[in-house]
């Protein structure tokens, strides 16, 4: 008897992953995953519910792979600039992926801000000077503090900005923070 292959989650995750960086979210159906892997979309299904939760799995799982290989890396003592350097040099090493999560429309714009807050919640109350902030001033903060990576992030990928570690490390040790969590 001819044995039948087994397709688990983490091999649909890792096709799914492949469209998400070759065509973006939208282009993940469970057809073209499918398609992709060569096989039909039954053993898709009999992985995951639906295609929300295949998606959902596939955010948090490249969500993890991009902490454990960018977002951890502690470049500087100043957490703030490690927070946004970080972003900046996964932008750069990974643009298909970066252009994919957090540049074209997508349905995923809430859960990608949620899972970065808590990698940065997490990351900066190590620092005692963070520990009495309250949950709204690290919300402002890293909602800020994202929007500058962001930005310096597309500039870096597209060829407008072209700064060293150290010149962005620089930047982002500049910016001060207003116990208020406001800029100044």
């Amino acid at each position: 008897m001819v044995r039948k292959k087994v397709y688990k989650k983490q091999h649909i995750l890792v096709a799914a992953e492949d469209l998400l960086i070759e065509k973006g979210f939208s282009a993940i159906t469970a057809r073209s995953v499918a398609e992709y892997m060569g096989i039909s979309t039954q053993p898709i299904y009999l992985e995951f519910k639906n295609m929300e939760e295949l998606k959902l799995t596939l955010l948090k799982t490249v969500y993890e792979g991009l902490e454990r290989d960018f977002f951890s890396t502690v470049r500087t003592s100043n957490t703030l600039a490690n927070f946004g350097v970080n972003q900046i040099e996964f932008a750069k090493a990974k643009s298909k992926l970066y252009i994919a999560l957090f540049v074209e429309q997508h349905s995923y714009g809430k859960e990608l801000h949620q899972l970065s807050f808590n990698s940065f919640k997490k990351t900066i109350q190590s620092e005692v000077k963070y520990t009495n902030v309250s949950q709204e001033q690290l919300e402002n903060i890293h909602l800020k503090l994202w929007i500058v990576a962001s930005g310096m992030a597309t500039l870096s990928i597209s060829g407008i900005l072209n700064k060293t570690e150290e010149q962005l490390i620089d930047v982002f040790t500049s910016i001060k923070l207003k116990s208020d969590a406001t800029w100044i």
